[in-house]
């Protein structure tokens, strides 16, 4: 049985867990059966865990048969052609149809608010792109998204640029009936310096953070979560650090909620939620790259949740906290022809 593989890369905060969700629920309607593995919890990329990714991919296999596996590397990666894509076809020609490689685009990201070495991670994710996705179509007017586009063909010419709205749906067929029809193009070697690379991952330092909260009253997951968002987009701007992302999961008994905070100045947006309902306990799961040191990071979250915890009257049980500088990309393999 050959399984399809859609991989979609693309900067931290983009939106490519939303669009694969909002894929996956698309497709499943269509009789698919769509598995998915994602990469925002780990210490390392699909390109230096290869044989991580082939076991979550082979365990799909084995457990729910799949007809297509949608893939999220992490946000900082690159690079992909040569760490995932050839390695497929070179060791697996007959186990998987590996879909054009996706490259999503937040339009209101400006690159230029990181550092350099951040831009050029951003840079070369553009570069080696099949196709180039603009997401949030719904936030813009129609001469926007062209003049996005426009300018996103002529920079890059060797890709197809296209628009979606992850949210309305807007786009998604089109883009899916690429995806299906059409097989990645892994000609193009990109040129790669890897320890400017190296220099971009280390300025964004990674938070996971897992626990939970609780109250002897009903409160607002919503508006705890909410209350969280606002501390750390306020403690960013004091400690003058660029947000990458903000990631969090809420679950309670019968809500679950999902936000995000993309860059500084731009409201929160909720993916799952929210809702008026009111709870005694919730978990959570926080996920955070900002360009400061993991020690200032971690300083940063513990303080607002305190404060937010302190604020609302409920009670902080962290179960896990890890927050760390990832370590230099070294892929598993790196093939530049097959």
């Amino acid at each position: 049985m050959t399984t399809h593989l859609l991989l979609v890369g693309g900067f931290l905060g983009a939106g490519k867990t939303t669009l694969l969700l909002k894929a996956a629920q698309h497709l499943v309607t269509q009789g698919y059966c769509v598995g998915m593995v994602t990469n925002d919890q780990a210490r390392g990329c699909f390109c230096c865990r290869f044989p991580d990714l082939l076991a979550s991919v082979k365990r799909l296999q084995e457990s729910i048969r799949p007809d297509i596996i949608l893939c999220e590397p992490v946000g900082s990666c690159t690079d992909l052609i040569s760490t995932i894509f050839r390695p497929l076809y070179a060791y697996y020609p007959t186990e998987f149809r590996v879909a054009p490689l996706t490259v999503l685009v937040d339009p209101f990201r400006e690159p230029k608010s990181f550092p350099q070495e951040v831009g050029y991670i951003y840079e070369k994710q553009l570069s080696e792109a099949n196709l180039i996705v603009v997401s949030k179509k719904d936030l813009l007017n129609s001469e926007t998204t062209q003049a996005h586009l426009q300018d996103l063909q002529q920079s890059y010419p060797a890709a197809q640029a296209l628009a979606v709205s992850a949210q309305k749906g807007e786009g998604l067929q089109d883009w899916l009936e690429i995806c299906l029809q059409q097989s990645s193009n892994i000609e193009q070697v990109l040129e790669m310096n890897y320890q400017t690379y190296a220099q971009g991952e280390a300025y964004l330092a990674w938070l996971n953070a897992h626990g939970l909260v609780s109250s002897a009253l009903p409160f607002s997951a919503s508006a705890w979560m909410a209350s969280i968002f606002q501390g750390i987009e306020q403690a960013c701007q004091v400690q003058g650090a660029a947000i990458a992302h903000v990631k969090m999961h809420v679950t309670t008994e019968t809500q679950v909620l999902k936000g995000s905070l993309t860059q500084l100045g731009r409201p929160m947006s909720w993916d799952l939620g929210p809702t008026d309902e009111k709870t005694t306990q919730a978990h959570f799961l926080l996920n955070v790259r900002v360009t400061t040191t993991p020690k200032i990071l971690e300083t940063l979250i513990r303080q607002v949740l305190t404060q937010v915890v302190g604020q609302m009257g409920t009670h902080l049980e962290m179960t896990d906290l890890a927050c760390f500088s990832p370590l230099p990309p070294r892929p598993t393999y790196r093939l530049l022809s097959l």
